[in-house]
């Protein structure tokens, strides 16, 4: 068998670039895909450097584009050459989710870079029911992108933004910086974005933030009250996975508002009496928003994200902050998690 190079998790914080072998079709219903751009989510930094993934060693990588290089007999309309981005959730498609076009809530999923072999490789094998097209004049980062620019679409969604309202994003990261490019086309007021590093609000001021708060040097509970008259924002949209931010969405959100924890907390949340009796008391929703939909009804986020992208209406290259090597991925990986520079979307290079 030919041999390729991929990025390996052997145990938490052991991550190699190693030789193994090249994937091969098996069935009708599989794709062979050569990865152009694989990015680095923050379920990767946490899975490589602390918890591990569901097996070892297993190929890291879920955020990926790239061209097809071979495919199975029931090709589904897809050909050898075709640009694609590749959807990293495997529904079971039995469930009582995946029967109401909820795969994203699939009882017994799988998922590339993490309980199957991912992306961060020279190549990777994949259902073809996985693929979806992305046009020319999409570059490879952008289409790798698609699952994040997914994500934030789904957290506005989930969200039921009227148009005239006003919303706070907190965290900046590359969610948190599409998160607030949807919102610019959701007509949103005005919009309030916070962050600890100056890099991320110049970047959220350029994408459309109104507002924009670093929450180092000052208080954005006390701005964002005070900018809105004491009442508070219509809807806010936690994405930094924290605890401190979990409470101040909670504290800057107005009676019968909404707020939308997206980011990934690995910290228990301890809600102050204050804040229990305002979700309480002003009859504030609080709900989750996992992932993004990928049934055709009432949208399919991953399509909206490529037509949107397509027509140059979300930014995705300016997210993109550091591009890497495969040989490179210890130090990257030591970079993002001791946080020694300052990072956004953090994107692998195969063919480098």
């Amino acid at each position: 068998m030919s041999k390729m190079r991929a990025v390996r998790l052997f145990a938490p914080s052991d991550l190699r670039c190693v030789e193994i072998d090249k994937p091969v079709i098996e069935n009708e219903n599989e794709a062979i895909i050569k990865v152009k751009a694989c990015g680095v989510c923050g379920s990767d930094l946490m899975r490589v450097m602390v918890k591990g993934a569901y097996r070892h060693p297993i190929t890291i990588g879920h955020e990926f584009s790239g061209v097809v290089e071979n495919i199975g007999t029931n090709n589904k309309g897809f050909n050898i050459g075709d640009r694609v981005t590749v959807v990293p959730l495997i529904p079971c498609g039995v469930c009582d989710y995946c029967r109401i076009g909820q795969q994203v809530l699939c009882d017994n999923y799988s998922y590339y870079g993490s309980r199957e072999e991912g992306a961060m490789a020279e190549y990777i094998k994949v259902k073809i029911d996985n693929l979806i097209k992305i046009p020319f004049n999409v570059d490879f980062e952008t289409g790798a992108m698609t699952d994040p620019i997914a994500v934030a679409l789904h957290a506005v969604r989930k969200s039921r933004l009227e148009p005239g309202q006003k919303v706070a994003v907190f965290g900046l990261g590359a969610i948190g910086l599409i998160a607030v490019q949807w919102l610019k086309y959701s007509g949103c007021t005005e919009i309030f974005a916070v962050d600890i590093f100056d890099e991320k609000l110049e970047l959220a001021e350029k994408f459309g933030a109104d507002v924009c708060i670093n929450a180092k040097r000052e208080n954005p509970v006390e701005i964002i009250n005070n900018k809105t008259n004491k009442r508070g924002v219509d809807v806010s949209i936690e994405i930094a996975g924290n605890k401190i931010t979990q409470i101040q969405c909670i504290e800057v959100t107005r009676k019968l508002g909404r707020i939308v924890f997206c980011g990934i907390s690995y910290d228990d949340l301890v809600l102050p009496n204050a804040a229990l009796s305002k979700i309480l008391r002003g009859e504030i929703e609080l709900v989750g928003s996992w992932n993004s939909l990928i049934s055709p009804l009432p949208v399919d986020e991953w399509r909206a994200a490529i037509n949107y992208t397509s027509k140059g209406k979300i930014l995705c290259n300016p997210v993109v902050s550091h591009r890497y090597r495969l040989e490179d991925c210890a130090k990257a990986f030591d970079m993002m998690f001791y946080r020694k520079e300052i990072f956004n979307k953090v994107m692998f290079k195969p063919e480098d």
